[in-house]
C-alpha cells in the first residue's frame, strides 16, 4: 500500500524513526489477510501497549495522586482506560474516519459504540509502536499529553502525603511486571500470537517464579530495596520491582523503565527455560518445528540444519519430548 505516514503524524504530533510501525500498528487482521500479510497485523503492538498503557496509568497516579486510597486509585485508573475513553481519544485526534486500515461492510460511526472496538485496539497498538520506536519515556510522555494530563491536571491538589504506600508500591511493581515481561516476549518471540505470549507470560509470573525470582536477588541489591523501605524483605516480588524502579528513577528519570528490565532479565529470568517452555507450548499447538527454528529460533536458509541441532539440545535440555516429522 502507498500511503505517507505525515498524515497521521500530524494528527497525533509524533514523529516515527520507523514508519513501518506506526504503518502495522494501523493494521486491523482484516486487512493484513486482504494484503496477504496475515502475520502482519497490529494485534501483538496491542497486546504490548495494552499493558504499557496501564503501567503508564498507574505510574502517573502514583507520582502525582498520592493521597488516593488504593480504591480510588485502582477505580481512577479503570475509569482512564477505559474502550469508551479510548475511543473517544482515538476520534479527537482526527483518526477514526481513515484508520485504522480495515476490511468491514459496517460503517466506522457503528464500529465505534461496540465494545472492544477496532479504534481503542489501535489506540492501544500506538502506544506499544511509539514504545518500541522511540522507548518508554516518549511513550510515557505521549500518554500523559494526550489522555491523562488534560483529565486529570487540574483535579490534582498540592498533598504529598501518601495513603498506604505499601499497597501503592505494589500496584505499581504489579503492573510493572506484567509490562516488562510481555515487553520481553514481544521482542524475544516474534509471531508469536498474543495468545501464546499471555500463555507464557503468566508462566514467567507465577508465585513459584516469583520466589524463585527473589531467591536470585544479590546482597547489594537487597540493600538498596531495604533503603528504601525496610519492610520489603517480607513482602511480594511486584513489591521488591516496585521498590527497584523507584530507586532508578531516582538516578535517571528517563532511563527507569530500560534499567528495571534490564535489571530484572539479567537477575531473574532464564532465557534458555523460556526457549525450551515456549518451544513445548508450540509443539503441544501443532506449530512445526521447521517454524519454530525459522521464526523463533532464527535460523532460516543455509543454517537451517545449525538451527535443527539448537532445536533439539533445547528440548534434550528440558527433557520434553521432541515432534521431529523430518525423522518420521
Amino acid at each position: 500500500m502507498d500511503w505517507n505516514s505525515s498524515t497521521v503524524e500530524e494528527k497525533i504530533s509524533f514523529n516515527f524513526k520507523n514508519p513501518d510501525l506506526l504503518f502495522l500498528s494501523l493494521t486491523h487482521p482484516s486487512y493484513a489477510k486482504q494484503i496477504d500479510q496475515p502475520e502482519n497485523d497490529n494485534e501483538r503492538l496491542e497486546y504490548l501497549g495494552d499493558n504499557l498503557l496501564n503501567f503508564i496509568i498507574v505510574d502517573y497516579l502514583y507520582h502525582h495522586f498520592p493521597y488516593l486510597t488504593i480504591s480510588k486509585f485502582t477505580a481512577l485508573r479503570d475509569k482512564l482506560s477505559e474502550g469508551e475513553r479510548l475511543t473517544k481519544l482515538w476520534f479527537n485526534l482526527g483518526l477514526g474516519e481513515s484508520y485504522p486500515f480495515i476490511v468491514t461492510k459496517e460503517e466506522r460511526h457503528r464500529l465505534r459504540v461496540k465494545n472492544s472496538n477496532p479504534f481503542e485496539k489501535t489506540l492501544k497498538a500506538l502506544v506499544g509502536a511509539i514504545h518500541i520506536d522511540r522507548g518508554f519515556s516518549q511513550a510515557y510522555n505521549w500518554i500523559n499529553k494526550q489522555l491523562i494530563a488534560p483529565l486529570l491536571e487540574r483535579h490534582q491538589k498540592d498533598s504529598k502525603e501518601r495513603i498506604s504506600p505499601e499497597k501503592q508500591v505494589k500496584l505499581l511493581g504489579d503492573t510493572l511486571f506484567s509490562a516488562i515481561i510481555i515487553d520481553y516476549l514481544y521482542d524475544l518471540l516474534p509471531y508469536v500470537n498474543p495468545g501464546r505470549l499471555s500463555k507464557l507470560a503468566k508462566t514467567l509470573m507465577t508465585k513459584e517464579k516469583q520466589a524463585k525470582y527473589i531467591s536470585k536477588i544479590s546482597p547489594e541489591d537487597w540493600e538498596i530495596i531495604t533503603a528504601r523501605n525496610e519492610k520489603t524483605s517480607k513482602t511480594s516480588f511486584p513489591t521488591l520491582l516496585g521498590t527497584i524502579y523507584l530507586h532508578f528513577e531516582q538516578k535517571n528519570h528517563r532511563t527507569r523503565y530500560q534499567n528495571t528490565q534490564k535489571w530484572l532479565i539479567e537477575n531473574c529470568l532464564d532465557q534458555e527455560e523460556l526457549l525450551q517452555e515456549t518451544i513445548t507450548l508450540l509443539l503441544k499447538d501443532g506449530v512445526p518445528q521447521k517454524w519454530i527454528v525459522n521464526e523463533i529460533l532464527g535460523y532460516k536458509g543455509k543454517n537451517y540444519d545449525q538451527g535443527r541441532k539448537r532445536f533439539h539440545e533445547l528440548m534434550d535440555q528440558s527433557g520434553e519430548i521432541k515432534i521431529d516429522a523430518e525423522e518420521e
